[in-house]
């Protein structure tokens, strides 16, 4: 390879580096944007769950009164006996539909949590390989120059 090749061949190695550094860079970005969406998305998540407890505390109260409406035109006393068990049962097991519905809010906003994670990790990769493509291209370009004016010499 004579000079001019030497040359050429170092201003390709020199391009080609700060281009494989600016697509990890972009990459980069893509994983940081990732990440800000899945924690965005995490906070809504957890913002609708509570929403949605809210609203299963109010069918439960909806459904406890309407048992103890019908209990009480009936004649039945709604706090003794029976009525006052199944009024207890309707407010438990409402309760306990209020905690899944949390619950489960929550294992998907956690999931989100450890997805917004991966991309944050994928973010850093990316700009650690930006940097090293970066510094390798001078040092590559430099190596193909002095082995093409080392045949001069």
């Amino acid at each position: 390879m004579g000079l001019a090749g030497a040359i050429i061949g170092a201003g390709g190695q020199l391009a080609a580096g700060e281009a494989q550094s600016q697509a990890a860079a972009y990459q980069a970005q893509v994983a940081q944007n990732n990440a800000n969406a899945a924690r965005e998305e995490a906070s809504l998540t957890m913002a609708a769950g509570e929403s949605a407890t809210t609203a299963e505390g109010l069918r439960t109260r909806a459904k406890l009164g309407a048992f103890k409406a019908a209990t009480g035109a009936a004649g039945v006393d709604v706090n003794t006996g029976s009525a006052a068990a199944v009024g207890k049962g309707i407010q438990q097991i409402g309760m306990q539909d209020a905690l899944t519905v949390r619950s489960n809010a929550a294992q998907k906003a956690w999931a989100q949590e450890v997805e917004a994670t991966g991309f944050q990790a994928q973010a850093g990769l990316d700009k650690f390989e930006s940097q090293v493509a970066s510094t390798l291209a001078p040092i590559q370009a430099a190596g193909t120059l002095l082995s093409g004016a080392s045949k001069f010499l």
